[in-house]
């Protein structure tokens, strides 16, 4: 025998092709008689293979590579079936699956070319939702896409479906519901409130005052009187514990001074309450 046969003889050759029991889109594939490693009905297709099929090291490369082709990109395309993804969450979802980096790489250039991956229709879409569902300010937003791996260049392009106009709207909206919950405070501290809050959504420095402007912070005076009241017992009781006479007054006066109340407002409240300890 020559010495080329010999080297024939010792390439492996597929012996037997099964279709799981489970899965009859998926076949086990036998090689020199043992079970060697499943394979997708379209790869198999795709790299021809057949009983008999000799299995050189560059043939073998090509299967593997093919089968890590198919696993990378229908994978992705279920992950995306359910939802509008971003690069960097199908990337994470690969890697998590434990598929090779070249096969995500070409996975993920042959889902941009069909346009199933795309940051900024992804960031248009979202920036949309919470703007029109949720209410977020452009901030917030724009610290939420980061986290979604977008780049600051589509952050700003992606924005731009998020109108001035449409943020003070909304903000308008949320400072509105968060106001009818202010009865108990001052109007300085309602204020106060409602621009932490509408920062905490994400609006920008420069809109705040545009929104504010909209929202009747100012109380009546029974009603901001009402207020004080209920804030000034609160404290008279609470400093009554360690202070007496002058010190309690002082105390008092100056825990509402914080809240943001007038001082005649603050003198008339204290007037009532010593009329009413004497």
């Amino acid at each position: 025998m020559s010495e080329m046969e010999q080297d024939t003889e010792k390439i492996p050759v597929v012996t037997k092709i099964v279709v799981q029991k489970k899965r009859k889109d998926r076949f086990n594939i036998y090689v020199d008689g043992e079970y060697s490693f499943p394979i997708s009905e379209a790869v198999l297709i795709k790299v021809g293979l057949y009983k008999g099929m000799q299995l050189t090291k560059e043939r073998s490369l090509e299967i593997e590579r093919e089968n890590y082709d198919y696993m990378a990109y229908t994978t992705a395309v279920n992950y995306l079936s359910y939802s509008l993804r971003s690069e960097a969450e199908v990337r994470k979802k690969l890697i998590d699956e434990e598929i090779s980096e070249d096969a995500i790489e070409r996975a993920l250039t042959r889902l941009k070319e069909q346009n199933y991956v795309n940051d900024r229709i992804y960031g248009e879409s979202y920036t949309r939702t919470a703007a029109n569902l949720n209410r977020k300010g452009p901030q917030l937003i724009a610290n939420e896409l980061k986290t979604k791996g977008l780049s600051p260049e589509t952050i700003s392009l992606v924005l731009k479906e998020y109108p001035l106009e449409q943020q003070i709207e909304n903000g308008i909206a949320i400072a509105e519901k968060m106001m009818r919950k202010q009865s108990r405070v001052s109007s300085r501290e309602a204020s106060n409130k409602l621009r932490a809050h509408l920062q905490q959504k994400g609006y920008l420095a420069d809109t705040i005052p545009a929104i504010l402007e909209e929202i009747e912070t100012v109380k009546e005076e029974d009603d901001e009187m009402s207020a004080l009241r209920l804030q000034g017992d609160k404290l008279w009781h609470k400093q009554e514990r360690k202070h007496k006479g002058k010190d309690l007054i002082q105390k008092v006066k100056a825990g509402l001074f914080q809240k943001g109340y007038s001082g005649d407002m603050i003198s008339a409240y204290i007037q009532e309450k010593e009329q009413e300890m004497e």
